[in-house]
């Protein structure tokens, strides 16, 4: 069975739609478009209605509201869809023409994942705590997740876990904390996430003069500031404590997250070894 793509982008952001079907088009892929929530189209109250103002990460910022209803968005088309998986693409990556063959065919996907993500996060300093166990498919690993891991451009789910995650609304958390921060986020601890390495897209492919749209984030001030910086501190030290009892029990190790275009000879056809 295949995995249908959704992509999400804002209407007016033309230029990025524009990069982004190249992009598809280089890969051998198609998408299904998926109109983002536009921050700069309503108040903050509007957005209050499916969003709390503040939740377990601190104050919930307008723009951070938007990108996880637009997210939300996706999921409820590929529950619409019928189809058992997709993969939710955001408009600013760039893609291995390997990745077709992964969604052409889902016979790869691990029988607990609820997600599988396929982003690598820009930063070079980030370190994630990857469970032992190794599945390899196309020569790239997948490996479940132990810590939390910034970014929600590229990841694919299961429908009960679109379920799961619509049924967080009203929204109180980032979208990447919403999936992928155990520490701050209850319906992240209920599921499994796995982690493609090498990643086979990343973030960057910006149109010019389309870059980080929309208003900027207000920073808060006075108590809800304070607020803020000590339910982040208390999340960081969960974070840190569970990490490290999973290195302590050897449960994980401590990888950096690499972005690879191509890791199959492009002479030789591709052969699947699942372990």
């Amino acid at each position: 069975m295949t995995i249908p793509i959704f992509l999400i982008g804002l209407e007016r952001a033309t230029g990025r739609a524009r990069l982004m079907e190249q992009e598809l088009q280089k890969a051998g892929l198609s998408a299904t478009r998926v109109n983002a929530v536009d921050c700069d189209a309503a108040t903050r109250e509007d957005f209050l209605r499916d969003c709390r103002a503040e939740g377990p990460w601190g104050y919930f910022h307008t723009k951070d509201m938007a990108c996880t209803l637009s997210h939300a968005k996706a999921w409820e088309a590929l529950i619409a869809s019928g189809a058992e998986q997709a993969l939710i693409l955001e408009d600013d990556v760039f893609l291995t023409p390997e990745l077709a063959d992964w969604l052409n065919d889902a016979s790869w996907w691990p029988a607990d994942a609820d997600i599988v993500r396929f982003e690598r996060w820009r930063s070079t300093k980030l370190y994630v705590a990857l469970g032992r166990k190794r599945l390899s498919h196309l020569g790239r690993e997948l490996r479940l997740m132990r810590s939390r891991h910034p970014g929600g451009a590229a990841y694919a789910l299961t429908r009960e876990a679109a379920r799961h995650f619509l049924a967080q609304k009203p929204f109180d958390i980032t979208l990447d904390g919403l999936l992928f921060n155990p520490s701050a986020s209850p319906a992240a601890r209920q599921i499994n996430i796995y982690q493609v390495i090498p990643a086979m897209v990343e973030q960057g492919n910006e149109a010019p003069g389309e870059y980080n749209m929309g208003a900027p984030r207000a920073r808060p001030t006075g108590w809800p500031l304070i607020r803020q910086k000590v339910r982040r501190g208390i999340a960081e030290i969960s974070s840190g404590l569970r990490t490290a009892a999973n290195l302590a029990l050897g449960r994980a190790t401590l990888e950096k997250i690499t972005y690879a275009p191509q890791v199959l000879p492009a002479t030789e056809p591709n052969q699947s070894n699942t372990a």
